[in-house]
């Protein structure tokens, strides 16, 4: 606790805010409440912020102390690459055609809709693959794509696994 209070205010308002965000993503989960589901992605971003803000300080401390700062500026890279991984995903993901196809899947599938009602919105999760390969022949893939489907009954998180043959549209597949 000692260590934590040393920390700057920003550093510290960050961590706190990161684990409420994630703590209430779950228990909003587990009791059913149907309100900012989105904080799960958010608290997870904003852990690994809050890890290079912590490894941002540990260099400040050991350049003072005249340590090494390799292994920190390593793991700040790591973070950094994570990061712009998921920003990629927000951005990349919804041009593709398999997330067309899951969206379309998600808005008019019938058990969806008994479950959580009228679906209101749908949002993207930083989880998942698409995996497409071209040869001569064309192109094949397969895809896992998660979501936050908002209905007016209840949320859920849901993950829809696509498949694309060669010389045919993605489909979704079945469990």
């Amino acid at each position: 606790m000692d260590k934590f209070n040393k920390l700057p205010q920003t550093i510290k308002t960050l961590i706190i805010i990161t684990f409420v965000l994630l703590i209430y993503s779950y228990l909003c989960r587990l009791i059913g409440l149907n309100f900012f589901w989105e904080s799960k992605i958010l608290g997870w971003s904003l852990l690994l912020v809050c890890i290079i803000s912590l490894l941002l300080q540990r260099i400040q401390t050991k350049k003072t102390q005249e340590k090494k700062i390799l292994s920190e500026k390593i793991a700040i890279g790591i973070v950094s690459f994570i990061l712009l991984i998921v920003s990629i995903w927000f951005v990349f993901v919804p041009q593709t055609d398999s997330y067309k196809i899951a969206k379309e899947y998600l808005l008019a599938d019938k058990e969806i809709s008994n479950e959580v009602g009228e679906v209101n919105s749908i949002v993207l999760v930083p989880v998942g693959n698409i995996s497409i390969s071209t040869t001569s022949e064309g192109t094949k893939g397969q895809a896992q794509l998660s979501f936050i489907v908002k209905g007016n009954k209840k949320f859920k998180d849901i993950t829809i696994l696509l498949n694309k043959n060669i010389n045919s549209d993605w489909t979704i597949v079945k469990p």
